[in-house]
């Protein structure tokens, strides 16, 4: 698990949130809402494809809007191999990971299980 993790409101604009992950030279960021929940994972690929189906909506579109599967959030007590088979269920590359409060405390993502096996 990569922590700490990087978060945005999922009421921001996609191209704000573009900006943060080539700031920051992040493939995934986890949204939050208000009160800072986590509510999912907000992928690279997410933002490119509603950028190729109308490249002006990533000034108005939200980042809840494309935001991977609820599924791709688990708590702090999930294992690793639960992890790697829910990403390889549900297709995705990245999954946060939350207290039991909503709270984000990080994020895996397939190069972190590479690592991992590497070891």
């Amino acid at each position: 698990m990569s922590s700490p993790v990087t978060s945005v409101s999922a009421d921001m604009t996609l191209g704000d949130a573009l900006r943060v992950m080539v700031r920051l030279g992040h493939r995934h960021l986890v949204a939050v809402d208000t009160d800072g929940r986590c509510l999912g994972v907000l992928a690279d690929r997410a933002v490119t494809a509603a950028w190729a189906h109308d490249p002006n909506s990533l000034s108005v579109r939200p980042v809840r809007s494309a935001l991977q599967p609820a599924s791709a959030v688990v708590g702090s007590r999930a294992r690793v191999l639960d992890v790697a088979r829910l990403m390889r269920s549900t297709g995705v590359d990245a999954v946060a990971v939350a207290e039991a409060d909503g709270q984000p405390i990080g994020i895996v993502t397939g190069t972190d299980l590479v690592a991992l096996l590497a070891r």
